[in-house]
C-alpha cells in the first residue's frame, strides 16, 4: 500500500507549483522572486536533499524552514515525507499533523498522518485521520487500509462496511477480497465467502488464499473445487505439505461423511489468518 516518501518528487513539486503559480508569475518582472526569501530558499534545499534520499538533511531543513515561516504548509508536510522515510513516526505524526491544521483541504496531509499514527498503533486517531482524507477523496487503496485498521481494532462490523463499499466497486485489491471472505466465513455466510476468495487469488496467486478457498469449498461440500483449489495450494512453498495431506485424506475417505471438513475440523475456522497490513 505503498510508503509515505515515494511520492516527493512528484506530489510535492506539483503542490508547490498550484500554491505559489501566481505568486511566482507576479514576480518575473522583478530581479529577484520569492524563492530568494529564506524560507522558501530553505524549502527548495530540503527538496534537493528528499530527491537525493538524504533524508535526514531534508528532514533538518524544512524544519528550519518551517521555523522562519510558521505557516509553511510545504515545509512541514515535507518534514513529514523526510521523517517518515526514516521511521522516525512521532516527528512524521507531528509535522503532518501540523500541515493538516493549516491546511484542513490537504488530502495528502490527512493521509499520510493516518499511516503515521498506525505506525505509532494510534489506531482511533489514525482512523479519524483517514475518514478525513477519504472525506476528501475516496480512493480504493486508502478505503481498504482503513478497513484493515478498523480490523486490527476490533471494529469488524465497520470494516465489513468499508470492505462491501470496494467489493460493490469491484476493487482490483486482492487484500480487499480476502479479508472479506474471512469476515463472510466467521459470520457463516460460506457461500459469499467462497466467492470474495475466488476472487482473490484470481486477482493474486497464494498459497494461503487457495487454501483457504479449498477449506470453504469443503464447508459448503464441494469436494471437486476444493480438490481444485488444494491442488493450487499444493504449487506453493508455504502450504504444499498441508494441501497435500489434505488432499491424500481426501483420496483416502472411505465415506462419503469422512470427506465432509477434513480442514481444521476442531477449531472451524479457517486455518491461514489474512494479514492485510502491510
Amino acid at each position: 500500500m505503498g510508503h509515505v516518501a515515494g511520492a516527493v518528487s512528484t506530489s510535492a513539486r506539483v503542490v508547490v507549483a498550484l500554491a505559489l503559480g501566481a505568486i511566482l508569475g507576479a514576480a518575473t518582472a522583478h530581479a529577484q522572486t520569492i524563492w530568494g526569501d529564506p524560507a522558501f530558499a530553505l524549502y527548495r534545499q530540503a527538496l534537493d536533499a528528499m530527491e537525493k534520499k538524504d533524508y535526514a538533511k531534508a528532514s533538518d531543513l524544512a524544519g528550519q524552514a518551517a521555523e522562519k515561516q510558521s505557516g509553511h504548509v510545504l515545509a512541514h508536510y515535507l518534514r513529514g515525507q523526510a521523517s517518515a522515510a526514516q521511521a522516525r513516526w512521532d516527528d512524521a505524526a507531528s509535522a503532518f499533523a501540523k500541515a493538516a491544521e493549516l491546511y484542513p483541504e490537504s488530502f495528502a496531509a490527512n493521509r499520510d498522518l493516518g499511516i503515521s499514527l498506525e505506525q505509532l498503533n494510534r489506531l482511533p486517531d489514525a482512523a479519524k485521520a483517514y475518514e478525513r482524507a477519504l472525506a476528501l477523496r475516496d480512493e480504493d487503496e486508502l478505503r481498504g487500509r482503513y478497513a484493515f485498521l478498523l480490523i486490527e481494532d476490533g471494529k469488524e462490523a465497520r470494516a465489513f462496511e468499508q470492505l462491501r463499499t470496494l467489493a460493490a466497486r469491484d476493487t482490483k485489491i486482492p487484500e480487499v477480497w480476502s479479508a472479506l471472505g474471512r469476515l463472510h466465513y466467521e459470520s457463516g455466510e460460506f457461500a459469499d465467502a467462497e466467492k470474495a476468495y475466488a476472487k482473490s487469488v484470481a486477482l493474486k496467486d497464494t498459497g494461503r488464499g487457495w487454501f483457504n478457498l479449498a477449506a470453504i469449498r469443503m464447508r459448503l461440500k464441494d469436494t471437486p473445487g476444493a480438490l481444485d483449489a488444494f491442488k493450487h495450494a499444493a504449487q506453493h512453498a508455504e502450504t504444499k505439505d498441508q494441501a497435500e495431506a489434505e488432499m491424500k485424506r481426501m483420496r483416502e475417505a472411505a465415506s462419503p461423511r469422512d470427506r465432509v471438513a477434513p480442514v481444521d475440523r476442531a477449531r472451524g475456522t479457517l486455518p491461514y489468518t489474512t494479514q492485510p497490513r502491510q
